[in-house]
C-alpha cells in the first residue's frame, strides 16, 4: 500500500486505520498511518507530516485482488482521496505483536512508526480558505 501526499511525495505504508479522535476540543475523523521502522527516518516523517500544505490532500493507493469467473486472480488498483487531514494528533514508535507467544515459542514483535492525522472541521476549513488559519 502507498500514500501520495499533496506535493507528490510517495510513501510505502503497512496499514492505514480510520478512526474518530477527540482533538483540540472537537470530535474529528482521523487516519493512522503505520510505517515499518527503518523505511524512512523518523525526522523525515516528522517534517513531512508537520507541513500542512503537504498533507492537505492524501491519496491512499492499494491493489485489490479479486477472482475472475475462470478462477484467475486479478489485481485492480484503487485510490482513495482524503482532504484536509492536516492536524497531526500524534507520532510514535511502538512495538507491535506480529505473532503471540505460545507454549513453545516467544512472541514476535516489530517496532512500527505510527502517525495520526486529524481532519479539519468545516469552520477551520472556511477560516483557512480566507487566510485566517
Amino acid at each position: 500500500m502507498k500514500i501520495k501526499l499533496n506535493d507528490n511525495t510517495r510513501l510505502n505504508v503497512i496499514l492505514v486505520n480510520g478512526k474518530s479522535t477527540y482533538f483540540q476540543g472537537a470530535n474529528r475523523d482521523s487516519l493512522e498511518f503505520v510505517f515499518k521502522k527503518g523505511d524512512y527516518p523518523f525526522d523525515e516523517l516528522d517534517a513531512l507530516f508537520a507541513d500542512s500544505e503537504k498533507v492537505k490532500k492524501i491519496i491512499i493507493q492499494s491493489d485489490t485482488t479479486a477472482t475472475e469467473a475462470e478462477g484467475k486472480p486479478v489485481e485492480t488498483p484503487t485510490e482513495h482521496i482524503y482532504d484536509d487531514y492536516s492536524l497531526r494528533v500524534g507520532m510514535k514508535m511502538e512495538p507491535v505483536v506480529l505473532s503471540p507467544a505460545t507454549s513453545t515459542t516467544p512472541e514476535i514483535t516489530e517496532e512500527r512508526v505510527m502517525i495520526t492525522m486529524a481532519q479539519l472541521t468545516l469552520i477551520e476549513r472556511k477560516l483557512s480558505d480566507i487566510g485566517l488559519l
